[in-house]
């Protein structure tokens, strides 16, 4: 558990930095090349760094503090694991064990 665990931190950590270059492009680049407003751009910037830190907090304060522990809340946070893992399944890092 504990590999699949840094796994997906390692992965919402890639997931991060995409959001923010993605959002630097679209400002710096957006504007001028795609006919972008400068405030949709930002805003768009804003949203994908805001939504790739909710799926971390998801992450670390709803699913890993509940791993191994016994009953329903325990086999929840197993599948919503193996579900945050199986979204990077062609990683080359990614194990087929760890499939929902």
């Amino acid at each position: 558990m504990d590999d699949m665990v840094q796994f997906v931190r390692d992965r919402l950590d890639d997931d991060a930095e995409i959001a923010r270059t993605t959002g630097n492009m679209m400002i710096t680049a957006g504007v001028d090349k795609l006919g972008l407003t400068l405030e949709f751009a930002e805003r768009q910037a804003r949203f994908r760094d805001q939504a790739a830190e909710a799926k971390r907090a998801l992450f670390e304060e709803t699913i890993r503090p509940y791993l191994g522990t016994a009953g329903p809340t325990g086999r929840i946070a197993e599948q919503q694991i193996r579900l945050f893992a199986a979204m990077h399944a062609g990683h080359p890092e990614y194990r087929d064990e760890w499939r929902p």
